[in-house]
């Protein structure tokens, strides 16, 4: 039943049932459009599952977590080439790695004959001669509490002090962190520092990554996801729309040692502490994230 709503998933509107699916698409303004390709790769993953309903296929939501290897990836990729009549890459689900990105993909591929169809990109402005470089949006994390570029710049107009006591949200065993004593190893004698709230927030699904291997990554690579997020979004970009853009990602990141080394690790967490540590990973995570080329 599935594999015959596969085929029928673009058929609204088409008024010749031996119509390809470029003429049906053609029919279409552009929500019935992508609304039609949404239910083809709904379906058409649904079938390579081997799921009863297309009904729990979220489109936003990774292949790999959908439960996709190399072998389903090539056959989705073989339905999907033959109901399109599309030449489509071997590699489409990794360099497309969600539902909804394929969609992306396939609707620049198939535009409709009434109203072209291109994909998603960034306008970008040929920017003036004095101007090469252009900050359009920022976001950030700093002690003090300050989560955005405005409340840092309250912070350093009222002149407010950002140091403060140790957080108890990190796992550290406070009793044996603090002694007097500067010369005592293994503790400090401090007990203020600066520190960012809220570090251990992270909202792993939203970024396609499973909760061990966020536990296992450096918070410098998690706030790098959240903060790339922000300042595309405060400089009203839809992220979703830089996928498949020649968009580069510059990462500036401390190595700081966390979590456990290699041969001590839990063994749930020994297969992500290595992505999950290596400083050269982050713009790699982010360029992951959004689709970038």
């Amino acid at each position: 039943a599935l594999a015959g709503a596969t085929r029928r998933a673009v058929t609204a509107g088409a008024g010749d049932a031996g119509a390809t699916l470029v003429d049906r698409l053609a029919d279409l303004d552009a929500d019935e459009r992508r609304a039609a390709l949404e239910d083809l790769l709904r379906t058409t993953v649904a079938v390579v599952l081997g799921h009863a309903t297309a009904e729990s296929i979220q489109l936003g939501r990774a292949f790999r977590d959908l439960g996709f290897d190399s072998l389903t990836s090539v056959e989705l990729r073989n339905r999907l080439s033959t109901v399109t009549g599309l030449q489509l890459p071997a590699t489409l689900v990794f360099d497309h790695p969600t539902p909804a990105a394929v969609v992306g993909y396939l609707t620049g591929r198939l535009p409709g004959r009434a109203e072209q169809a291109t994909p998603a990109r960034l306008a970008v402005r040929a920017p003036a001669a004095d101007e090469p470089i252009a900050i359009v949006g920022m976001a950030c994390r700093y002690p003090g509490g300050v989560g955005n570029p405005e409340e840092l710049w309250e912070l350093l107009a009222s002149g407010t002090d950002a140091i403060g006591e140790f957080p108890t949200d990190r796992g550290w065993r406070m009793e044996r962190l603090y002694d007097p004593r500067p010369e005592h190893a293994g503790t400090t004698y401090a007990r203020e520092a600066g520190f960012i709230t809220g570090a251990t927030d992270f909202d792993a699904a939203f970024f396609g990554i499973s909760p061990r291997e966020a536990t296992a990554m450096d918070p410098q690579q998690r706030l790098l996801l959240e903060t790339a997020w922000e300042s595309i979004e405060r400089a009203g970009i839809d992220p979703t729309t830089l996928r498949g853009t020649a968009t580069g990602v510059f990462t500036g990141l401390a190595f700081d040692e966390y979590g456990p080394r290699m041969h001590e690790a839990p063994e749930a967490y020994e297969g992500f502490l290595l992505t999950g540590n290596t400083t050269s990973v982050a713009s790699g995570r982010i360029a992951y994230v959004l689709g970038l080329e």
